[in-house]
């Protein structure tokens, strides 16, 4: 069943070109962008500009702006300050939360000025404001200023859209640009590239900004669990319910930020309270073996979730990785294959919005870099009826067993052109997980659809999950 759009969303689908992404340098792309900068002065003239009675703090990078966002609205939230704020995922303004789309980075250049003005009616005095790099480079964010800012990495990601890094750096970069006179910059002393070209680029402008530069290794006493992390930072003791090294960061840059507002005592007893987003290294089951939802989809954000995994592995315990890539975006994420083959245990291929390529091809070529890792393809899917007929749980674990599997990294692939192929290939994961194992779902976190063709369907990673371990509990139960 295809979704039903709201005239809005046809709207927003119908202007932004949905299924066909455009280069940064593409003259519609160029001319599009003038009108968003247009629509948002507009807009922001119509609200009042709202930004001006308010404290916006903007949060930008490749991985974790979602969670970095989410912690800064939390820490200021649990200690009273009226905070709104506005990500990929929804914006929540006073005791309302409102959506922000099906794929949407930020929102339009029209919602942002409106959310913002909502914002001020309802007595908000901060802001926080996800960024990403799009929204930042077609000036849907034109018009507004920033008290304070994060970059939290620069890696490689939509380099279909922005076809360099140092394009897609520059996007990122403008967030800086954006800051008032005086504003706090919080960045990241680990991310030795953006770290070196950042510095150049603030030397060059001479910006006029406070900077933080922050770095895990100013950790002392790093404790983890499959619950979270405990360590302490600045002799002060935190504890963050949180998984994986890239969410220390995250946690560092929120610190970092809040203490411009708040005591860093403060700030540690409001971080022990946080919930972790829906579908950021998200921990589903702990027992019989773990279930993890997270959003990674690229080959950066794949290694930092697999990698803060490996402590967590009990002895003899696997790690299970399920995921897909893009079609129609930046190739480069499906080196997510080799990674995956060389850090978990067994990788199954499956769909993540291959839109208008073939999933048996996209799939192909992340076999491919699996190679590169020792991977290899042990069984191949086609259908949903192929998987029905085909898959025997009790061949395929003792299949798994075999001493062969400890040189190579044995690979399943699920093909059909319908989401029945993520749906398979989480029932197969959950199936033939064991006791202490790790099975870890990425691509599609919070998202509530799956692209195939012009189509979206609904789709959830938390409903198939949910469902299936029900029917594979009926099946255990003794008849």
């Amino acid at each position: 069943m295809a979704l039903n759009y709201t005239a809005s969303e046809k709207n927003w689908l119908k202007l932004s070109n949905y299924n066909k992404p455009m280069n940064e340098n593409n003259p519609l792309q160029k001319l599009k962008n003038i009108l968003h900068a247009w629509q948002s002065l507009v807009a922001n003239f119509r609200y009042g500009f709202p930004y001006k009675k308010l404290k916006i703090i903007g949060v930008t990078g490749t991985d974790g702006k979602t969670t970095t966002t989410s912690l800064i609205y939390h820490t200021l939230n649990a200690n009273k300050l009226p905070v709104g704020f506005i990500s990929t995922i929804t914006a929540k303004i006073a005791d309302r939360e409102l959506d922000t789309g099906l794929h949407v980075t930020t929102p339009d250049p029209w919602m942002v000025p409106k959310y913002l003005k909502m914002m001020v009616q309802a007595g908000i005095k901060y802001v926080v404001l996800e960024s990403t790099s799009q929204g930042l480079q077609q000036n849907r964010l034109a018009g507004i200023s920033y008290d304070a800012a994060v970059i939290t990495n620069i890696k490689s990601d939509h380099l279909d859209y922005h076809v360099t890094w140092e394009n897609y750096a520059n996007a990122k970069f403008r967030i800086l640009q954006k800051l008032k006179p005086g504003g706090l910059a919080v960045l990241n002393r680990d991310d030795e590239l953006a770290r070196n070209w950042i510095q150049k680029r603030i030397t060059q402008e001479n910006l006029p900004s406070q900077f933080i530069w922050y770095s895990k290794y100013e950790v002392k006493d790093l404790q983890q669990s499959v619950s979270g992390q405990s360590f302490t930072y600045k002799n002060t003791e935190f504890s963050i319910p949180l998984i994986g090294i890239y969410n220390l960061e995250n946690a560092l840059a929120a610190i970092n930020i809040c203490s411009k507002y708040l005591s860093l005592k403060k700030i540690s007893q409001a971080i022990k309270s946080f919930h972790t987003p829906k579908g950021r290294m998200e921990l589903i089951q702990k027992e019989p073996f773990v279930i993890i939802i997270d959003f990674a989809h690229t080959a950066h954000a794949l290694y930092q979730a697999l990698t803060s995994l490996q402590p967590l592995k009990e002895s003899g315990s696997r790690i299970i990785s399920v995921f897909g890539c893009a079609g129609k975006r930046d190739k480069s994420r499906r080196e997510m294959g080799k990674i995956s083959s060389e850090l978990a245990d067994i990788t199954i291929l499956t769909a993540e919005d291959p839109r208008n390529e073939a999933l048996a091809d996209v799939n192909t070529e992340i076999l491919n870099h699996a190679k590169k890792a020792n991977g290899k393809l042990i069984q191949r899917f086609t259908s949903h009826r192929d998987y029905l007929q085909n898959f025997q749980i009790t061949k395929t674990k003792n299949t798994l067993k075999n001493n062969l599997f400890q040189k190579i990294k044995p690979v399943f692939a699920f093909d059909e052109d319908s989401p029945d192929s993520r749906r398979d290939a989480i029932d197969f994961a959950l199936k033939i997980a064991g006791q202490n194992d790790i099975v870890i779902i990425t691509g599609k976190a919070h998202e509530q659809s799956l692209a195939f063709g012009n189509t979206e369907y609904p789709w959830s990673d938390h409903i198939a999950v949910t469902q299936r371990l029900k029917e594979i509990s009926k099946l255990n139960q003794p008849k």
